[in-house]
């Protein structure tokens, strides 16, 4: 059963600033490869260039890409990894969490209530984050979320 319906789908695109290829292809309409060091700790979304095939589905069913820094995806590693209350803990690896990270990050921001209008949230929003990943590199995790890592250069 579909409660909500397709209309109601307001899908947001994250990743990394340092490998942003679907942002700035969203920016310009058309595909745009990233070149350089994508030197991320999200590595698994460090692609550099939006599949052709995938590209025009993205494109056309989100409604918003965002592009965030490292420190994103890690406060999302350890929001999900030390739940409030009986919360379940979710063990998620860098390129899983970014999405939580960008929710923690825009609660927490002092420009929370114009970020929030811009994503079209308010009290009655149901989120869902998809997590691609576990902690597919336990000791870089544990680094991150136990020790507050320092992020990469």
């Amino acid at each position: 059963m579909n409660c909500y319906g397709a209309d109601k789908l307001h899908a947001v695109i994250v990743e990394p600033d340092r490998a942003d290829c679907l942002f700035r292809s969203a920016q310009q309409g058309e595909i745009v490869a990233v070149g350089g060091a994508m030197d991320t700790m999200m590595v698994g979304l460090a692609c550099g260039e939006p599949n052709p095939l995938g590209w025009p589905r993205l494109r056309d069913c989100s409604r918003q890409f965002i592009s965030c820094e490292d420190r994103v995806t890690a406060l999302g590693m350890r929001v999900l990894g030390n739940p409030l209350g009986q919360d379940a803990r979710i063990v998620s690896g860098e390129s899983g969490a970014v999405g939580m990270g960008v929710l923690a990050a825009i609660l927490h921001s002092p420009d929370r209530a114009a970020l929030l209008a811009q994503l079209g949230l308010d009290s009655s929003s149901c989120v869902l984050v998809v997590s691609s990943e576990g902690d597919t590199d336990r000791q870089h995790y544990r680094e991150v979320v136990w020790e507050g890592r320092p992020l990469m250069d």
